[in-house]
């Protein structure tokens, strides 16, 4: 697997399940536990937000990273940074 898609992945499901959970914790207020975090309406909303994280959040993530390495390899005598 690529560096690429190990980043994607793992920054994909960190996010996708911080914003399932917090999503979920919100929901404790209106019903039970279970309810909140082990209802088929949860597990989907978890599967669309880890995959919303590994194919959307975490590419824009790879793209910002990948300009940030770049722009600090340039050399600052170099004519650009001028």
């Amino acid at each position: 697997m690529s560096e690429r898609w190990k980043f994607q992945v793992k920054n994909g499901l960190i996010w996708g399940f911080m914003v399932s959970f917090i999503m979920a914790g919100f929901d404790l207020f209106e019903m039970s536990f279970e309810d909140a975090f082990l209802s088929k309406k949860n597990l989907s909303r978890m599967l669309l937000f880890v995959l919303a994280g590994i194919f959307v959040v975490s590419y824009f993530s790879w793209k910002k990273k990948i300009k940030r390495e770049s722009n600090t390899s340039l050399s600052h005598d170099n004519a650009v940074n001028k």
